[in-house]
């Protein structure tokens, strides 16, 4: 089974450097052939705030050449995590624009399983059902079964002295559930987005890939460097004893920096005035 990666494409027809990036991603995925594409979120710019984006990221992804999972980011339903309260308005137009915000497949054995990472640590309704839908899912597989998991936020810290609460990471007791609550027996490998920096790792046997923007990356003196700043796509092969992972940079994709584009000053000030309201 192979598997195409796809993360913060930030599409939007004001970032017309992202745009032409996805097209790039969307010529190589023409060539390779895959199974299916997972897109880990941040399918839109700021679809938060410019809910047209939503509608132009969903046409954009419907002429893709197979199908597309997705699952949503912080700029296509907000925040959430804990940091600020469930929009429910957003949750649904996404839903009603890319599909359900959470799934699972099980397939030459193995389950992939995508959730809502945004709904993590916001301790409402939507989160509890989420859990219980894991743990269903967590506990009806056939033996033998190994899981994939696939969300917008990363699990694990990269060092162990990195305190940050928000922002980057999921929250810790959200963490904790996964990695060592009914997923526990079967996970073999996390894949997240979020970051804009790509990163390969084992913790406690299971695999983490940080996959990268498609679309640019934040610069040093805006982001800490964990990873390495790349633009790229993933190609994630899955057998029945084997897993490979391959990052790719297709011919055609730009290595943009966000601070160059001239969509960034727009962004700065919409997010500005955001946090006063």
């Amino acid at each position: 089974m192979r598997i195409a990666l796809i993360s913060d494409t930030h599409l939007s027809a004001r970032s017309a450097e992202c745009v032409a990036n996805w097209h790039a991603a969307r010529r190589a995925v023409e060539r390779l052939r895959p199974d299916v594409t997972v897109h880990l979120g941040d399918i839109t710019l700021d679809g938060q705030l410019h809910s047209e984006e939503l509608a132009y990221a969903a046409a954009l992804v419907q002429r893709w050449p197979t199908e597309m999972r997705c699952l949503p980011g912080n700029h296509d339903m907000g925040d959430a995590s804990g940091e600020v309260a469930l929009d429910e308005t957003l949750l649904a137009n996404y839903q009603r624009l890319f599909g359900p915000d959470r799934w699972s497949v099980t397939l030459d054995g193995w389950q992939l399983m995508g959730i809502n990472a945004q709904l993590l640590g916001s301790d409402t309704p939507q989160e509890l059902e989420q859990w219980r839908w894991m743990d269903k899912h967590a506990t009806n597989l056939r033996p033998g079964t190994r899981t994939a998991l696939f969300l917008h936020r990363p699990l694990v810290r990269v060092n162990p002295g990195d305190t940050k609460k928000k922002g980057r990471y999921i929250a810790d007791a959200a963490r904790d559930r996964l990695l060592n609550g009914p997923l526990s027996e079967t996970l073999r490998l996390v894949v997240s987005g979020h970051t804009h920096q790509y990163l390969d790792r084992m913790a406690a046997g299971v695999r983490h890939v940080w996959m990268p923007s498609s679309g640019f990356v934040l610069p040093d003196e805006m982001q800490a460097r964990v990873g390495e700043k790349v633009v790229g796509l993933g190609v994630l092969d899955l057998g029945t004893d084997t897993m490979s992972f391959d990052l790719w940079c297709p011919d055609g994709m730009t290595r943009h920096d966000l601070s160059s584009m001239p969509v960034f000053q727009e962004m700065a000030r919409d997010h500005a005035l955001a946090r006063e309201k």
